[in-house]
């Protein structure tokens, strides 16, 4: 339930190609949409059926498809599609299990437009089955949302992509932020935390939403900001070389679940600073890197790593041993696990409950 365009660097939607990329062929057939141009890895493998959203009437297709073919509808979205496939009765839809992934505490949707919080609200109660990204995610799910997750199932990243460069020579540290440029990933945080340390270098690399670049830029003017660069958008090779190039990794956000430019980065040997607020796996405190409470806690561990070369390489090197991990080759038989087991039990439970039709 994601587009797989090959230009799509959408957290989701590069999850759910190597997830669809490493299910057995034997066993699995994956049906994903794209737009315009899709991943061209998923034109190669046997076992992915790829389908074209049209200009018009994408629900209606949508619908059909959900109908149709899965027996798992995985990484069911927020869309009028799903909202109005959740409320058919279930006899029209035999044997097909919805399931929802949740993969962020529900305070991201806060700010959401009120049209995408009643998608929200009409969608992810209704799934027959649902999935974690992490504990702290699972746990506040089922306290705010009254939603049980059945499953815990992280997201992976690619070792092969994201490895460590030879060596790292910067004459001046570098620190990456990387992620959409918007309030809520809190790039403010670094503009504010470069003007306190003028000794290093502060890349902020991603797409802008809403002009919030703009709004950086200005800021970095006002304050006299001059050791931010601004990197735009990578596509995924280019961001594992801006990864090698640096030497810390920050994100400021305090909502996430399990970024997965965490894993990156550690792949690629930084040292994470994150915020402790969401107790990402993929940062281990003191270990990896640094878990903060405070603005002022991140400025304090941020120039610890800027004037100690041998505590970041050291952390860098742990991170890479952690962040195999989380090798889309150890996470992926997680999920399709998961999948089997999700189809078999629903299956089971619907034959009980509608005899006359399983």
């Amino acid at each position: 339930m994601v587009s797989v365009d090959a230009d799509n660097t959408n957290a989701q939607s590069l999850n759910a190609r190597e997830i669809a990329l490493r299910l057995d062929p034997e066993r699995f057939e994956s049906t994903l949409f794209y737009e315009r141009k899709p991943d061209q890895r998923l034109l190669h493998c046997a076992s992915v059926r790829l389908v074209r959203m049209p200009p018009r009437a994408r629900t209606l297709r949508v619908l059909a498809e959900m109908m149709l073919w899965p027996d798992v509808i995985a990484y069911v979205d927020y869309s009028p599609a799903s909202y109005l496939f959740l409320r058919l009765p279930k006899v029209l839809r035999p044997g097909k299990v919805a399931v929802g992934h949740v993969e962020a505490p529900s305070g991201q949707l806060a700010t959401a437009p009120r049209s995408v919080r009643r998608l929200h609200d009409g969608v992810l109660p209704r799934c027959d089955v649902h999935t974690a990204i992490t504990d702290f995610v699972r746990r506040e799910a089922e306290a705010n949302l009254g939603v049980k997750a059945e499953f815990m199932l992280p997201v992976g990243v690619d070792t092969n992509m994201f490895v460590p460069p030879p060596a790292r020579r910067n004459p001046v540290p570098t620190v990456l932020f990387a992620g959409t440029v918007m309030e809520r990933k809190g790039p403010q945080l670094l503009v504010e935390a470069a003007k306190q340390l003028p000794e290093a270098m502060f890349w902020i690399a991603g797409s802008g939403r809403d002009g919030f670049d703009e709004v950086l830029r200005k800021r970095c003017g006002d304050l006299g900001v001059r050791n931010v660069q601004f990197r735009g958008p990578q596509p995924q090779t280019s961001m594992a070389a801006l990864m090698q190039r640096s030497d810390i990794f920050l994100l400021p956000s305090r909502l996430e679940g399990l970024p997965k430019v965490t894993l990156e980065a550690a792949a690629t040997g930084l040292p994470c600073v994150v915020f402790r607020d969401y107790e990402t796996p993929s940062v281990v405190e003191g270990v990896t890197g640094f878990q903060v409470a405070s603005f002022e806690e991140m400025v304090f561990r941020l120039k610890l790593l800027i004037e100690n070369k041998e505590l970041r390489l050291r952390m860098g090197a742990a991170a890479v041993e952690h962040a195999k991990k989380f090798d889309w080759n150890v996470v992926a038989p997680q999920w399709q696990q998961a999948y089997l087991q999700m189809a078999g039990d629903h299956l089971l439970r619907f034959a009980k409950a509608e005899p006359g039709l399983a």
